[in-house]
């Protein structure tokens, strides 16, 4: 390559990382593992018109984001590699013997985080071109047939496998880590447990080792291992799910998704021989779980917790019917978070309510009228079983479906409803989200305490979702037809605005007074 003088090669050397980092950011994954897989390297002479001298570099054949991020990740700037280091070894050996003499002086448990994120990144392995000798038939030029090699990679790669099978081996790593014995030597699961979960043993080993054949119970159980226990668990997951991708901190929706992709391995596997039933089927089901099971009160659940299923001293599902509801009596889901009796009716219902025919819990709708209810399947579960008429429909539900019968809708005694037809109804994704639009139920006998207290705060949550909808509606009217927002444009007569606000105000600041109060009270009991 002939340039002008060194500072042009300099400038295309940053503007190159600056680019890269930009369009494939690796740092994060390369902070965790290092650089996995070799680049393909090869000479390059640099000549200069203004009499510098000429600069021997070692360059990645197509501009490697993988050389960028390590380059960003020590704060290293590519002309000073170019054209110090290169020009003089002793200060590039110098900085290498820096970083061994801290590692030898310090040991790898003594390295602060971002020291070892660094080391990591400090070698790079590397497939070096040494030399070319062209066809003599094509007789192409060296950088073509660089291109040529770079294309069979770039170009052309393979069909990505997709979220779910991606989510698929997520799910075996995960489960490795889960089985594997922490450090108080016990594991977080058994071998018997995993092979159960990873839907490698039949029905009659999974009961010959004490497991449930119920699928719903199957599906707690793996909700309750991979996403309750709090952070412990987490780690261990997010240690299964690192493995294979790098990422230092996965998300709970990533955890989430991995263990729905359990639950459906059995599922998947009765219908594999009709793929294209299995996207039809599968994929609405999938939707639906992955936003079921983000319900935030799965993390409360604990490995110590006596459930319905789980070995002989578990409760039936009987008991776990009347525990939920003992829970909602007390108020427990009227302020937004269920109970763990009715967090785990929730999770076995929603298995059978997203399973069944026609679905009766799906995906919410999105850019729909005003009428459409757009809450998430999780919210919807939360209002269902806040309500005994709720409870007793989720353990119908759940009866109904381990006998594989079609889900019918309960009358708030529990008894199956029936249509004018003299038939029952069947339960649907409308006639749940209509029967539990997440209102206060009537007050009844509760007018004093904290069941009512708990209702009224029912009624302000409510109101509160609803003022947020109507100002997001307010937002969406158009200037005209296919236009901008009206006020994002033209904005709203500032005393009315005031006004709102004001009262908006008021009322934060009472709440916020009940939470200060509940608070002292809470550190009052504490001493």
């Amino acid at each position: 390559m002939r340039v002008e003088t060194p500072t042009v090669i300099a400038q295309r050397l940053e503007d190159a990382k600056g680019r890269l980092i930009r369009d494939n950011p690796l740092a994060q994954d390369i902070a965790v593992e290092g650089v996995l897989q070799p680049l393909t390297v090869v000479p390059l002479a640099v000549a200069h018109d203004d009499g510098h001298p000429d600069c021997a570099l070692l360059i990645a054949a197509d501009g490697s984001s993988r050389i960028s991020a390590v380059h960003e990740l020590l704060d290293y700037a590519p002309s000073k590699i170019a054209y110090e280091w290169g020009a003089d070894d002793r200060k590039l050996r110098s900085e290498i013997s820096r970083w061994t003499r801290l590692v030898r002086r310090q040991g790898w448990q003594g390295l602060t985080e971002d020291e070892r994120r660094k080391v990591r990144a400090l070698s790079v392995p590397a497939r070096v071109v040494v030399g070319f000798r062209p066809n003599a038939q094509a007789d192409q030029a060296f950088h073509t047939a660089v291109r040529n090699f770079i294309g069979l990679t770039h170009i052309r790669p393979p069909r990505p496998y997709g979220p779910a099978v991606e989510n698929e081996a997520k799910a075996d790593a995960v489960l490795d880590s889960l089985a594997e014995p922490g450090r108080s030597g016990v594991a977080h699961i058994t071998e018997p447990e995993k092979h159960w979960f990873a839907g490698t043993i039949s029905q009659e080993e999974a009961g010959s080792a004490g497991l449930s054949g119920h699928r719903d119970v199957r599906a707690a159980e793996i909700v309750r291992s991979l996403l309750g226990g709090g952070v412990r668990t987490a780690r261990r997951v997010n240690g299964g799910i690192r493995s294979l991708t790098a990422k230092q901190r996965p998300k709970r929706e990533e955890r989430v998704d991995v263990a729905v992709e359990l639950i459906l391995r059995p599922v998947r596997t009765e219908l594999s021989e009709d793929v294209k039933n299995d996207a039809k089927f599968v994929r609405p089901r999938r939707a639906v779980l992955q936003r079921a099971y983000r319900l935030p009160e799965i993390e409360d659940l604990s490995a110590l917790a006596r459930l319905e299923g789980a070995g002989t001293d578990g409760w039936a599902l009987e008991e776990l019917r009347d525990a939920a509801l003992a829970e909602a009596e007390q108020g427990l889901g009227d302020s937004g978070r269920l109970g763990p009796a009715q967090t785990e009716l929730a999770v076995k219902a929603a298995y059978h309510m997203a399973m069944a025919e026609p679905m009766a819990l799906q995906r919410e709708v999105f850019g729909g009228g005003e009428d459409e209810d757009d809450r998430g399947a999780a919210t919807v579960l939360r209002a269902m079983l806040s309500r005994r008429h709720g409870i007793l429909q989720a353990y119908e539900v759940i009866r109904a479906g381990r006998r594989g019968e079609r889900l019918r809708e309960v009358d708030e005694g529990g008894k199956p409803m029936i249509t004018a037809e003299g038939r029952p109804r069947d339960l649907t994704d409308t006639l749940v989200r209509h029967t539990y639009s997440g209102g206060p139920a009537p007050l009844e006998e509760a007018r004093v305490g904290f069941k009512a207290a708990s209702m009224k705060w029912a009624c302000v949550r409510e109101s509160v979702e609803r003022l947020r909808r109507e100002v997001a509606g307010m937002a969406d009217v158009p200037m005209e037809e296919g236009g901008p927002s009206f006020v994002a444009q033209e904005g709203w007569e500032p005393s009315q605005v005031s006004e709102v606000r004001d009262t908006l105000d008021t009322v934060s600041r009472k709440v916020a007074a009940w939470k200060d109060r509940f608070e002292e009270r809470a550190e009052a009991t504490a001493e």
